[in-house]
C-alpha cells in the first residue's frame, strides 16, 4: 500500500521538471536543423531521427549532472552568464597556446575553436580525435586540422583559431556568446553535440575533460 506522504509516480520533482523541459528544448531544437538539412544529407535523415532520443535523454542527463558555475535555462537548454562587451579570443598569444597543447594534446581533449564569418565572432566546441607530436599538429574532430600553436591548416577552417582552453574561452563558448562588428549579440544556441561536450568539461583542470562521448 502506497504511504500516505509518497509522491504519486506522476507528481515531478524539481530535478524531472527540468528533464523534461530539458528534453522538449533539444528536441524542437533538433527537429528545427533536421528540417533544415540540405538535400543532400536526406538519404542519412531517418538514421540521425531514430538515434535522437537517445542522445538527447543523454545530453538532458548529462547537463542535470553538470557541476558548474554557470545558471542553467532549462527551457532553451542553454547556459548563461555575463557577456564580455568584447570577444576574448583576441587576448590570447600563440606562445602560451602553443605550450598547452604541446603538453595536453590527446584525442578526447576538448578544446575552443574561434571563429569569425562576416564580422560575426563566436567561439565554437569541438575534441580532439587525432594527435601528430612530430608535426606538432592535432585533428578535431568537426573543424580539421590546427597547429599546436592555433593556426588552422585546412582551406576549410581558414576562418578559425584554436583556442587554449581557460574559463572565460569556454564561459563565452557553452553560452553561446556572440559579436557582430565589435558590439555583444543574442547568444547563439549549442548544438546538441556541443552540449554533450560542454557537460564533460572538467572545470578545475581543462586538459582532464570528464569521461564521455559526443559523436
Amino acid at each position: 500500500m502506497m504511504h500516505e506522504n509518497q509522491p504519486h509516480f506522476w507528481q515531478a520533482t524539481p530535478d524531472n521538471q527540468t528533464y523534461t523541459e530539458l528534453c522538449n528544448a533539444l528536441y524542437e531544437r533538433e527537429l528545427l536543423r533536421l528540417a533544415m538539412a540540405p538535400a543532400s544529407e536526406l538519404a542519412s535523415l531517418p538514421k540521425r531521427l531514430a538515434s535522437l532520443p537517445f542522445y538527447i535523454r543523454r545530453a538532458a542527463s548529462s547537463i542535470l549532472r553538470y557541476q558548474t558555475t554557470l545558471a542553467l535555462d532549462s527551457q532553451n537548454a542553454s547556459w548563461f552568464s555575463r557577456q564580455l562587451s568584447r570577444c576574448p579570443a583576441s587576448k590570447q598569444q600563440a606562445d602560451p597556446i602553443a605550450n598547452f597543447y604541446l603538453k595536453a594534446a590527446r584525442p578526447g581533449l576538448i578544446v575552443p575553436i574561434y571563429c569569425e564569418e562576416k564580422t560575426l565572432e563566436h567561439i565554437l566546441l569541438d575534441s580532439v580525435d587525432e594527435v601528430d607530436s612530430a608535426e606538432q599538429k592535432l585533428h578535431c574532430n568537426q573543424y580539421g586540422w590546427f597547429s599546436f600553436n592555433g593556426m588552422p591548416l585546412q582551406s576549410g577552417n581558414s576562418n578559425m583559431f584554436m583556442l587554449k582552453p581557460d574559463k572565460t574561452m569556454m564561459t563565452a563558448a557553452c553560452c553561446g556568446h556572440q559579436w557582430l562588428n565589435m558590439q555583444k549579440k543574442e547568444p547563439r544556441l549549442l548544438s546538441l553535440r556541443e552540449l554533450l561536450l560542454a557537460s564533460r568539461l572538467n572545470w578545475r583542470n581543462f586538459a582532464r575533460p570528464h569521461l564521455g562521448q559526443a559523436d
